[in-house]
């Protein structure tokens, strides 16, 4: 019976990891359709924490903490590294705000507006399918044009 600890254990972390993952979906304030599309591509398609293993649980928070959930003991405020699209939806938003056409020009306001854009309501970068930010890229695109 060797093997009774090591499932308890494994269990364990099992519920710990579930718990963890629930305070990164508050933290980064996913609604639950998005939140359920991040479980189910780091878990094969596993829309549910519960049934997801410790390794695929361990996916999940990976993605989360790339998506600016702290690590315990990290630091607060760290910066998001930003990919090149995400970079250039950030620089069209502070041309919309320089012409007057934007009055928040915080990443706080970027990421309302494209809240309101997107299908599911997606409210962190990271989550953005690489179709979703073609669609913001060129939306931003085409706002900035109209006002020039």
């Amino acid at each position: 019976m060797a093997t009774a600890p090591f499932a308890a254990a494994r269990a364990s972390q099992h519920a710990q990891l579930i718990r963890q993952v629930h305070a990164g979906k508050t933290w980064l304030k996913l609604d639950d359709d998005t939140y359920r599309a991040a479980l189910a591509a780091h878990s094969n398609g596993k829309r549910s924490s519960k049934a997801c293993s410790v390794t695929e649980l361990l996916a999940v928070m990976e993605r989360f903490h790339a998506s600016g959930y702290p690590r315990p003991g990290a630091t607060a405020g760290k910066r998001v590294v930003l990919t090149p699209a995400q970079k250039k939806m950030w620089a069209l938003w502070q041309t919309l705000h320089t012409a007057g056409r934007v009055q928040d020009r915080t990443m706080k306001g970027l990421l309302a507006w494209i809240k309101g854009q997107t299908e599911n309501g997606v409210e962190v970068l990271s989550f953005l399918t690489p179709a979703q930010e073609v669609t913001i890229v060129e939306s931003l695109k085409a706002w900035v044009k109209r006002d020039a």
